[in-house]
């Protein structure tokens, strides 16, 4: 059903103060809310914040698509930046307490054309949007109405701590660096993937991404020089044996292993205690992906959950490195296997 929406997703019914600007932010979750009423208010860096599904006919707890307004910014700078901060809040909030969110790009995700626009402004008087998934920002007017798509699914999470910690994080989420706003992204991927696999996969990549850039030490660069020359000295073998060796000394082992640079990971976060833990799952993801597995039938649910609760874990500490409160609800969400 395609349908056009006048003041949608919570807006208040009053008219907006003249020349005001408009916060909107629009996201997708896999959890739905439990919150049976239509729209749900909560302050934000002392401004409110209008929760709500995409019409005022359908609750909160029915919608996997939510839009959340703040209003009565004096110029465009003020709410985009309100709203950006609140998208980053939501998200690492979503990571945080295990929800999964997918916080969209700032790009429509339907629309009218531009002629169709302007025949609805001649004959009704109205301001046509196109629904943006992630933030627009516009001037509040009570004409604006968003073209909207419906659709519809379902299992419940409650609003809070959700919609709290991101209001708490609010304030705290300028201060991220693009690799902790990568690692929040790439954690919600995993917690938005509705198959088990796809969660494992995404979770282990994510942890394995951090340990990448991990180095050898000068020490230990200067003990496989003294192997390559050992080797190139050595009568064992033939000359062009001997040489793939050395080869491999100066190529193959440039860098450190996914698994080297993971316990290099642990290690500088204080997480070797997890070393064992993490060989053992990642035994049975390699068995998934690159054994026998995945199975017709099998259930990875349980593998699944593991995976993400050892890796939220992991991931969510290097964040709390930039702001620690990121691991406030770590215990809960993301528990370590006793």
């Amino acid at each position: 059903m395609v349908s056009v929406h006048g003041n949608e997703d919570g807006a208040p019914n009053q008219d907006p103060a003249e020349g005001t600007y408009r916060a909107r932010v629009r996201i997708r979750v896999l959890k739905k809310l439990a919150i049976p009423e239509s729209e749900y208010r909560f302050q934000v860096f002392g401004r409110e914040v209008v929760l709500s599904a995409p019409t005022q006919e359908m609750a909160i707890r029915d919608s996997e698509w939510l839009v959340l307004n703040a209003r009565g910014f004096g110029s465009e700078g003020d709410a985009r930046e309100f709203g950006r901060r609140l998208q980053a809040a939501l998200h690492l909030s979503s990571a945080a307490t295990r929800l999964g969110i997918d916080p969209g790009r700032d790009l429509p995700t339907s629309g009218l054309a531009a002629h169709v626009k302007q025949h609805i402004a001649r004959e009704t008087g109205a301001t046509v949007r196109d629904n943006v998934h992630g933030l627009d920002v516009f001037v509040d007017d009570p004409n604006v109405v968003i073209f909207n798509l419906s659709a519809t699914a379902t299992v419940h999470a409650s609003r809070d701590p959700f919609l709290a910690y991101a209001a708490e994080l609010h304030t705290q989420v300028a201060a991220l660096s693009e690799e902790a706003r990568d690692i929040v992204l790439l954690l919600n991927f995993a917690l938005m993937r509705p198959e088990p696999v796809a969660q494992i996969v995404f979770a282990v990549s994510a942890v394995e991404m951090l340990g990448q850039d991990e180095e050898w030490t000068e020490s230990q660069r200067s003990l496989l020089g003294a192997l390559g020359e050992y080797a190139a000295a050595s009568a064992i073998g033939t000359e062009s044996e001997r040489s793939e060796v050395i080869d491999a000394l100066k190529t193959g082992l440039h860098r450190l292993s996914l698994r080297q640079g993971v316990f290099r990971l642990l290690g500088r976060l204080g997480l070797s205690h997890l070393r064992r833990q993490w060989d053992a799952l990642y035994a049975e993801r390699s068995a998934l992906v690159h054994g026998l597995a995945p199975r017709p039938g099998a259930d990875y649910s349980d593998l699944a959950n593991r995976t993400i609760s050892l890796c939220g874990h992991i991931l969510l500490t290097r964040v709390a490195a930039e702001v620690p409160s990121a691991s406030k609800h770590l215990r809960t969400f993301y528990p370590e296997a006793r």
